[in-house]
């Protein structure tokens, strides 16, 4: 289970900020964008956009129902809402919880199962390297869309610049830890 921190709020005002969206536009333009740092269920969502419009930080639009009889509800932020969002904006982010189970393994096991750890490690680095791939298919997407603009440098852009130098430097980590644990092994010899 995801861990609920409080902020499905704000992230779905930030893309209603964007544009007006429906709680499955919504779930696709977090799987798309974010997902490699940030996730949201659809039961975190829909009640929390449900919430949104209770506080009267959104509003909502039922469109006609189509050939399955239901209608399509779409989300857009509120005065009330952008207030709210520039307001977190301005406050301090929380400090990051990260929780990579590979560190425990290495932990636990570099020194007692380096045969099983020097496998993981080498799934991790083909696991970065396409993630690495990604987010420079994501920058290479921003540069171009940016061009056709003629707007430099997108939010978004920064987002997938710190996954390449996240992703980066946890695949270097990996490099360096295998010829470490290999570097063991041989003297033990």
């Amino acid at each position: 289970m995801k861990e609920n921190t409080g902020k499905t709020k704000y992230v779905l005002l930030g893309l209603l900020n964007r544009e007006p969206q429906t709680g499955y536009s919504v779930k696709k333009a977090i799987e798309y964008e974010y997902s490699h740092f940030w996730q949201e269920s659809y039961g975190q969502i829909y009640p929390t956009l449900k919430a949104l419009v209770k506080e009267g930080l959104a509003e909502s639009v039922e469109s006609e129902k189509s050939k399955n009889g239901r209608g399509q509800i779409t989300y857009m932020i509120t005065e009330a809402g952008k207030e709210q969002l520039k307001k977190w904006l301005f406050e301090a982010p929380d400090v990051e919880k990260i929780r990579y189970e590979i560190l425990l393994k290495v932990s636990f096991g570099a020194s007692k199962e380096p045969e099983i750890i020097l496998e993981h490690l080498d799934e991790f680095i083909r696991r970065n390297e396409r993630l690495i791939g990604e987010m420079n298919g994501f920058l290479d997407y921003f540069h171009d869309t940016d061009q056709s603009a003629g707007v430099m440098d997108s939010d978004s852009q920064l987002t997938a610049l710190c996954g390449k130098y996240l992703y980066t430097a946890m695949k270097e980590w990996a490099q360096e830890s295998k010829k470490i644990i290999m570097k063991r092994k041989e003297e033990e010899i």
